[in-house]
């Protein structure tokens, strides 16, 4: 099967979101018989490889497609791209911050990119490194959590809201301001960067489609991500609220 155009929900969508899924769930789940020391050797193997993802996405950015993408949409600014880097280091070691944010921002923003992705092709480099990269993010995620037994608390959950509305969003916001405007020519065709879509919609078909158009659609955008995190704390809480009752 070759490259075509990418078709949502479709016979190839749909087995991609199988097995990615199905990877992050039973990998971590099988990994539970082994001892500690070995579950913390398989994370920091899963963290290797979400480094090379991450180092090898904006080479192929640059110089691996035929029409490449100006440097300043390159930069690892989106917040999948961070994702990715917290959760590898924690895996690596890091602080548990790292893991908080990477699971709020993982199961919220790499779920929904892998069910509207921001993708115009199938099967071609793109659309290989678009599921990859954010298929490892999950898996890394679940690895965390189910594996190594890691999760969050609610004050937790509210330093993680804090950090993304007031410290990380207004940054990418300055830094899409400062980069400015894209020379015509690069492989996504937009006008100025767009880091977090904070600029402008993704091309691909998503649910900011629904919202107003840039910069009104962050009015919606931030009571529904907030709506989001306490939403998957939500069985935390039922969990901690039933532990105590007994």
């Amino acid at each position: 099967m070759g490259v075509r155009e990418f078709v949502l929900f479709d016979g190839v969508h749909l087995t991609t979101l199988a097995m990615i899924f199905s990877f992050m769930i039973f990998l971590p789940k099988f990994v539970n018989k082994y001892a500690d020391n070995k579950k913390e050797f398989i994370g920091k193997l899963i963290a290797i490889v979400l480094l090379i993802h991450s180092v090898l996405s904006p080479y192929k950015d640059l110089f691996m497609l035929e029409v490449p993408y100006h440097w300043k949409e390159a930069l690892p600014l989106h917040m999948c791209d961070f994702s990715e880097l917290l959760i590898a280091f924690f895996l690596l070691g890091g602080p548990k911050i790292l893991f908080n944010i990477a699971f709020y921002w993982g199961i919220g923003g790499a779920t929904m990119a892998l069910i509207t992705p921001d993708v115009e092709t199938s099967l071609d480099t793109e659309y290989y490194f678009f599921f990859i990269g954010h298929g490892l993010i999950l898996i890394g995620v679940f690895y965390a959590v189910i594996a190594l037994n890691t999760r969050p608390t609610l004050r937790e959950t509210h330093q993680v809201t804090f950090l993304t509305l007031f410290v990380l969003l207004p940054a990418i916001y300055l830094a899409n301001f400062i980069l400015g405007e894209i020379p015509p020519g690069s492989a996504s065709e937009q006008l100025i960067t767009n880091y977090w879509y904070l600029m402008a919609k993704p091309n691909g078909a998503s649910l900011l489609d629904f919202f107003p158009d840039p910069p009104f659609h962050i009015l919606v955008v931030i009571p529904i991500a907030v709506s989001l995190f306490y939403l998957i704390y939500l069985p935390y809480f039922i969990k901690d609220k039933l532990k105590e009752s007994q």
